[in-house]
């Protein structure tokens, strides 16, 4: 049995408030699809932030609308469940995924946590806030009680897992998941990830398109955007790795001040060799010069040959944090001002108020102007996430998660256990358990 496992398509986002961008995002999840189809595999799961926001637009759901009917016709049966970016944080509210159903869309849902798939047992839980990680784990133990009755098990989780991520944003110790599992079909970290865990393989197949600068990583350098095709056919899980081609280059070039004439030329003729105009981060570094100016002829030379451009300048004649704020000085306004901003609004926005008053202290008005608005693209996205998720933080057990105590007895009575080998005529059969039938 062979699979796609994909995540993280955030179909509607319109990143930098670019339409360009936003087509880019449907294009990549086009193109995944049709890989997917040629690979010529038994199903696909999806694992979480299909849509980028819990209200997508018409193009959005238009868009996974025609990956579903040409995965229908190519017979290739789908299961998703709902990541942070899919829910919707009302009680009694849905994911907009549960308008795919009569597509044939399977979703994996508190009222449908798993679902047999041949002798396959695929089962998960959408994504859950750290403040509700008790009922995380013990639907993991639930989930984990039934795989141990079949032979091959998937388990589809959205959460973010501490070993890759920082300790104040994940849900989850990879020591608290289950260990039974023959494969782990993760979603919500961006890179790439594929380790060795319990019985099988667990893996982030990562964001299918660059959703934040800071993406264009050495991961994504190594590995790439795109999914996995997991076969499970032998008694050792194998996975491969399928990258799909961006439409758009990203650029994060550093240039020495020194070598700058002779640099901009050079990065112009690179630029305007590809087919579509590329993102372009671009930090000039060392030296006497003033940003304005810099700014100007980047925005002269290169401008109109990139989609969007992104400057940041540090003169030699700027202070830097590091080397100008003492914490034992507590009187001095620069390191109370940093304080202040850093304790109440984060690090980012503390770094942005020592960079706008060194800049405005020496009467670089234009080029605190700059800082800003790089500030404000990076992070507008992020401050709707961090609501997003301070929203569900506030939301009650009882309103998110649909416990059930007899969660076990359900799937014995409902999914019958695999006792012997998995064969191809399995494949066809797809069973569903649901506690409406209660």
């Amino acid at each position: 049995m062979r699979f796609a496992h994909l995540s993280d398509s955030h179909l509607g986002t319109r990143q930098f408030g670019l339409m360009d961008r936003e087509n880019d995002f449907y294009d990549v999840f086009a193109k995944n699809i049709d890989k997917i189809i040629e690979k010529d595999v038994d199903f696909v799961i999806h694992s979480g932030d299909v849509f980028d926001n819990n209200r997508p637009s018409t193009e959005a759901l238009l868009a996974f609308q025609k990956a579903l009917l040409r995965l229908n016709e190519e017979k290739i049966p789908v299961y998703a469940i709902a990541g942070n970016h899919d829910s919707i944080l009302r009680k009694g509210a849905m994911p907009p995924l549960v308008l795919f159903k009569d597509l044939g869309l399977k979703l994996i849902s508190p009222d449908n946590p798993a679902y047999r798939e041949g002798g396959v047992l695929i089962c998960g839980i959408p994504y859950v806030p750290s403040s509700q990680g008790d009922v995380l784990r013990e639907k993991y133990n639930q989930l984990s009680r039934i795989a141990d009755k079949y032979l091959k098990s998937i388990l589809v989780s959205h959460q973010g897992i501490d070993k890759w991520m920082h300790e104040d944003t994940h849900e989850i110790e990879l020591s608290e998941m289950p260990k039974n599992f023959d494969y782990y079909a993760m979603g919500h970290i961006h890179n790439y990830i594929e380790e060795d865990f319990g019985d099988g393989k667990l893996v982030y197949p990562g964001s299918m398109e660059i959703w934040r600068t800071s993406e264009n990583n050495e991961n994504y350098r190594e590995h790439g955007k795109g999914f996995v095709v997991v076969d499970l056919s032998d008694k050792k899980t194998e996975i491969e790795r399928v990258k799909i081609d961006l439409p758009r280059k990203f650029y994060n070039e550093v240039i020495d001040y020194n070598k700058f004439e002779e640099r901009i030329p050079i990065i112009k003729k690179e630029i305007e060799s590809l087919e579509n105009k590329p993102m372009l981060d671009l930090s000039v570094v060392g030296g006497d010069f003033e940003s304005a100016e810099v700014y100007e002829v980047i925005k002269k030379t290169l401008g109109d040959s990139v989609l969007n451009l992104r400057p940041s300048f540090k003169p030699d004649n700027v202070l830097t944090e590091e080397e100008n704020i003492n914490p034992d000085n507590i009187l001095d306004p620069r390191t109370l001002l940093h304080i202040k901003v850093n304790d109440k609004y984060g690090k980012d926005a503390g770094n942005l108020s020592i960079n706008l008053l060194d800049n405005l202290s020496i009467g670089r008005v234009d080029d605190a102007k700059i800082i800003s608005d790089r500030y404000y693209s990076e992070h507008y996205h992020a401050e709707e996430e961090n609501d997003s998720d301070l929203n569900q933080n506030t939301i009650k057990e009882s309103e998110k998660i649909r416990e059930s105590d007899s969660l076990d007895d359900y799937l014995d009575k409902n999914l019958d256990a695999a006792d012997e080998e998995i064969n191809d005529e399995d494949y066809s059969k797809s069973k569903q358990m649901s506690f409406d039938d209660f």
